[in-house]
C-alpha cells in the first residue's frame, strides 16, 4: 500500500479516527486550561502524530487501514449487487407475452440470477455484468414502448412514422448477447455453479 493510500484508509479507520479526536480533545483542554492558544493548537497535531507513529510501530495502523480500505470495498460491492437485483426485479416481472424477446429476456433473467448468487457466494462483482444487466432492461422498455406504439397505431389506423424493422428478432438478438455475457462474468467469478446453485436460481423465478 503506498504512503498516501495509507494516510487515507488509516485516516478513515477507528483508529485513525479516534486519535483526531484525541488531537481535538488535547487542543480543547489546552484551551480551558488557559495554556496559550499556540500551544493548544501545536498539541493537538502533535498528539495525533504519536498515535500515529505508535500504530504504525506496532502494527495496528496499518491493519486498520486495511480494513477500512476493505469495509468500504464491501459497502460499494453491496451497493452494486443492490442495483443489479433491482434491475434483475424489474426484468423479471416485465410481461412481454409469448416469443423469442420473452424467451430471451427469461434467459437474461436466468444468467443475472446465477451471476448475483456466485458474486454472494463469492463475495466479488463484476462491472461489466451489472451494465449487461441495466442495458438489456433498457432493452425490453424499448421494445415494450415500440409494442405499445404499434398497438395504438394498429388500432386508430395510424401510418408508423418511426417503423422498428425485425424488433422482436433484433431484441431476441440483444438480449441472447447480455445473457450470454452474465453467464461469462459468473464464470470467470466462480468457475461455475453447482446443480443445486441453478436449480435454486431456476426455483426463484418461477
Amino acid at each position: 500500500m503506498l504512503v498516501k493510500d495509507y494516510l487515507k484508509w488509516y485516516a478513515q479507520s477507528p483508529l485513525g479516527i479516534g486519535s483526531g479526536f484525541l488531537g481535538l480533545a488535547a487542543i480543547i483542554a489546552a484551551v480551558i486550561a488557559g495554556l496559550p492558544l499556540g500551544l493548544g493548537v501545536l498539541a493537538g497535531p502533535a498528539i495525533v502524530a504519536l498515535l500515529g507513529l505508535a500504530a504504525l510501530v506496532t502494527g495496528w495502523g496499518p491493519k486498520s487501514a486495511i480494513a477500512a480500505k476493505e469495509a468500504a470495498e464491501a459497502r460499494e460491492r453491496d451497493g452494486k449487487l443492490k442495483l443489479a437485483e433491482e434491475a434483475r426485479g424489474k426484468l423479471a416481472r416485465l410481461r412481454l407475452g409469448e416469443g423469442e424477446a420473452a424467451a430471451a429476456a427469461s434467459l437474461v433473467v436466468l444468467a443475472a440470477g446465477e451471476y448475483l448468487e456466485a458474486c454472494k457466494k463469492e463475495g466479488r462483482q463484476d462491472p461489466l455484468a451489472g451494465a449487461a444487466l441495466e442495458e438489456a432492461l433498457e432493452i425490453v422498455n424499448i421494445f415494450l414502448k415500440e409494442r405499445d406504439e404499434a398497438a395504438t397505431e394498429k388500432r386508430f389506423g395510424l401510418d408508423d412514422k418511426d417503423p422498428f424493422a425485425d424488433a422482436e428478432a433484433r431484441v431476441a438478438a440483444a438480449l441472447r448477447e447480455k445473457a450470454a455475457l452474465l453467464r461469462e462474468r459468473r464464470v470467470q467469478i466462480d468457475g461455475g455453479l453447482s446443480a443445486q446453485g441453478r436449480m435454486s436460481v431456476m426455483e426463484e423465478i418461477e
